[in-house]
């Protein structure tokens, strides 16, 4: 919303300038132009530094929790009772899934009943 801002306010003052100056040379417009695109190229070329370096870190972040599932595998495997601890987490993560959900979908329900009567 901020870079919308910051867009619309700088179209605005564009125009205004414009209306001020009562035009520019064709070459002074030109050259505004240009300017404007090389801002633009510079903008895009850090968002995409930006997206590259956070798909680095993910990447490196899948990795490590990959390494610790397998860690966590090889115990369970080792160790029947971490293997019923994890099952009985998974367990209870699954009915938490299914609480929330059903909560979620009775709270939208409601929403729209409410809605509709209005």
């Amino acid at each position: 919303m901020r870079e919308q801002a910051e867009l619309l306010s700088s179209v605005r003052d564009d125009i205004s300038e414009f209306k001020a100056s009562g035009g520019m040379s064709p070459r002074m417009q030109l050259l505004r132009e240009r300017a404007a695109i090389h801002g633009n190229i510079a903008h895009i070329d850090d968002v995409i530094n930006q997206a590259q370096t956070t798909r680095a870190v993910l990447g490196s972040q899948r990795a490590l929790f990959g390494d610790v599932q397998g860690k966590v595998k090889v115990l369970s495997d080792k160790f029947p009772v971490i293997r019923g601890l994890l099952g009985s987490i998974i367990r209870r993560r699954s009915r938490d899934t299914l609480i929330l959900s059903a909560v979620i979908a009775g709270c939208t329900l409601f929403l729209i009943i409410y809605w509709l009567s209005k």
